[in-house]
């Protein structure tokens, strides 16, 4: 169950992300419903993952915060639900959490940089889109350690995001 939670994770975060920055419409209020969702299905892989992928998911919540992309209310409420199950439900391990937020906050603040602030849409701009910065470092953790529950989670997360990006820049919401 819990790659189908990465899965829809992925998706509902994209869809939230489309309905505030690239004005996609579906109904009313269905950006906080999708906020909500995003949550509640990063709340179910924290309840469901166990500890390790508990804090990654952590993780990549904070690392948001640093990178300024909780910038929408349901943004933050998605952010929200994924750290209050994280408190409920979880332990910190440090090593893990500090591990997977420096990679996240790097080299997603270099994506961030060269998408938003230089445009550039050249090869290594063009690979950062695809937030290889989740999936490589899962890989080398499962490589690792031999959970590669870790490695489906990201890798089913970040395809889902970017294949619900792909679908909706086909529809013109870029």
């Amino acid at each position: 169950m819990i790659l189908i939670y990465s899965i829809f994770y992925g998706i509902t975060m994209k869809i939230a992300d489309l309905l505030n920055e690239h004005k996609l419409m579906l109904f009313e209020e269905s950006q906080l419903v999708f906020g909500f969702l995003w949550g509640f299905f990063g709340s179910l892989i924290i309840l469901t993952g166990g500890e390790t992928v508990a804090n990654i998911i952590l993780a990549m919540n904070l690392a948001f915060i640093i990178r300024n992309r909780l910038d929408y209310p349901n943004h933050q409420v998605a952010s929200s639900l994924v750290i209050i199950s994280f408190l409920i439900a979880s332990h910190f391990n440090i090593k893990i959490f500090v591990i997977f937020y420096a990679i996240f906050a790097i080299f997603g603040s270099l994506k961030d940089y060269t998408g938003d602030i230089l445009k550039n849409n050249t090869g290594l701009a063009k690979a950062s889109e695809a937030m290889l910065y989740y999936p490589i470092p899962a890989f080398i953790y499962s490589i690792f350690t031999g959970s590669w529950m870790i490695f489906g989670i990201f890798a089913l997360y970040t395809i889902s995001y970017d294949i619900t990006k792909y679908i909706y820049a086909l529809k013109g919401y870029k």
